[in-house]
């Protein structure tokens, strides 16, 4: 097992993956070394070496600036249909239109030529933009955020209607391009476009446009982050769908929940939930999962906060989330108590239970068994201001449903939002006691971000009906269920079973604790 640092290496050394029809092909052929060759090598179920692939019959060959030679080594190691991947990083006078004369050349046809940022031998790619792609250029250099890369910003200020001219300077690199060996199967576009051209209006986007780019995005920072594709009907700026992929096995069952989240959450009332992604597929190849949602465009909660919006935004929020939640029927502990908390709390001392004095876990189970009958709602579970888009309307939408739990408790997605809140209001970044000392500071309802916190916490109760008695044995559950969560990276980068100190260390064990010492203060968990 590959600790983390090093697995996510490779497997982005390898996320072009995802331009392809099938991102884990069976036979490959890599005509260049390094760490392309050993990612080659993950993502494949057999590698031919170069010497022994003319006439292998192979799905993929990878190389990178390659001469005409390579491209008649790639050509004949492909079967029929076989994709061809390029990465070009050597000055060429005539940029992408010069690569592509170059590729066609050698035979191949159906060639798409991407920029890749950061370039991929130097730092793993955030982003692949379809380098002739009107619209997904014009989205990527509208919506990139300010402060990023300085290239970005560069092209920003040249702008959409001077790019094409920048890209036949050959002068930004690298360029990289797919091509298919032709074959009666490549007669249409190349997949992924190919089966949402043939659903297009089956899944009510109105008439199928005539041409369809797709613009991968690839940040997270760790492997189960997924790789993200959106689809532009060109040339249109907005993305009409959003294609997310699961990069490695332990990632499929997180979209497969998102997959459930998102048809519970539309099921809850006619006509679906506004804000909400509407799921338009779900469909797993070789191990790697695909769940295909409306696209939904707005900006960052976060990238909008500022002191002087930070209470409007938050009761926003508050109210996006009380209408989802409705005012359900309350339902007996009995029938939720073991699914929503027992198994937390069991889950937690199994993961913690080693560097948590046990007293804490004990007086911890005795407060959440305080609690009484309480309403079954949609959980999102990542209610966060990096999950949370302010549209162009002023509305509100949520992503990355892959957390959400459809049966789950009211009152912890609001708990989770404030507290990142308080967070990027504050700046904090650093250990966990830095977030622990700004998360302090919000449970005093006199301080700027506590009354905020009082007020929203007021107004969901007004709106949804909950009982006041449920908020503080809520306040403290919302940081146990998330512990897992952290619990699952440290094993990831230790490959097995994590240091005590990296426990210990663990930002929601922190805040956990917090809210413990709040208790500890006054005999009972400190107001909201």
């Amino acid at each position: 097992m590959l600790r983390e640092r090093v697995r996510n290496r490779l497997l982005r050394r390898a996320d072009w993956r995802f331009l392809l029809p099938n991102p884990c092909p069976a036979r490959s052929v890599c005509l260049a070394g390094g760490p392309l060759a050993k990612a080659v090598g993950l993502i494949s179920s057999q590698v031919i070496p170069p010497d022994a692939a003319a006439g292998a019959d192979c799905d993929l060959a990878v190389t990178v600036d390659p001469d005409e030679l390579a491209l008649r080594a790639a050509w004949d190691a492909l079967a029929p249909g076989g994709i061809c991947y390029s990465e070009w990083y050597a000055p060429l006078v005539g940029g992408a239109h010069r690569v592509r004369q170059r590729i066609e050349a050698a035979g191949f046809d159906n060639v798409t030529c991407y920029w890749s940022w950061p370039p991929p031998v130097l730092a793993p790619a955030q982003l692949w933009l379809p380098i002739e792609a009107v619209g997904a250029t014009r989205y990527v250099l509208n919506t990139y955020p300010r402060g990023e890369q300085a290239v970005t910003r560069l092209a920003r200020r040249i702008g959409p209607a001077v790019w094409p001219s920048v890209w036949r300077t050959g002068l930004l690199r690298p360029v990289c391009a797919v091509a298919c060996k032709p074959a009666s199967a490549c007669a249409k576009p190349v997949e992924p476009l190919r089966s949402i051209v043939d659903n297009w209006a089956e899944w009510g986007l109105g008439r199928p446009p005539d041409q369809l780019s797709w613009l991968l995005l690839t940040g997270g920072p760790r492997t189960i982050s997924k790789p993200v594709g959106l689809v532009f009907a060109e040339p249109d700026s907005r993305p009409r769908l959003a294609v997310k992929y699961s990069r490695v096995p332990e990632a499929g069952p997180k979209l497969q929940r998102e997959a459930d989240g998102l048809r519970a959450t539309h099921a809850l009332r006619p006509g679906g939930v506004p804000g909400v992604p509407r799921l338009l597929f779900n469909r797993e190849r070789d191990g790697v999962r695909a769940v295909g949602e409306t696209a939904v465009v707005g900006q960052l909660l976060y990238l909008r906060l500022r002191r002087d919006n930070y209470g409007e935004l938050a009761l926003r929020a508050t109210d996006w989330l009380a209408h989802l939640a409705g005012r359900a029927e309350p339902q007996p502990p009995a029938t939720w108590w073991d699914r929503l908390v027992g198994s937390v709390l069991d889950g937690f001392e199994a993961m913690f239970g080693g560097v948590v004095d046990p007293r804490a876990v004990a007086r911890t189970r005795s407060i959440l068994r305080g609690l009484g009958p309480l309403p079954l709602v949609i959980e999102q579970r990542d209610f966060s201001p990096w999950n949370v888009l302010v549209c162009p309307s002023g509305d509100l939408a949520v992503l990355d449903w892959e957390s959400s739990e459809p049966r789950g408790l009211p009152l912890l997605d609001l708990l989770y939002l404030l507290g990142y809140l308080t967070f990027d209001l504050a700046h904090v970044s650093g250990s966990s006691a830095r977030f622990a000392e700004a998360y302090r500071a919000s449970l005093d309802p006199t301080s700027f971000s506590g009354r905020v916190r009082a007020e929203c916490l007021e107004r969901y109760l007004r709106l949804t009906g909950l009982d006041p008695a449920a908020v503080n044995p809520l306040r403290l559950l919302v940081w146990l269920v998330h512990t897992r969560s952290d619990y699952e990276h440290l094993v990831a980068d230790y490959a097995g079973q994590p240091a005590a100190a990296a426990l210990r260390a663990s930002l929601f064990l922190t805040l956990w604790r917090a809210e413990l010492d709040a208790v500890s203060r006054d005999g009972s968990c400190a107001r909201a």
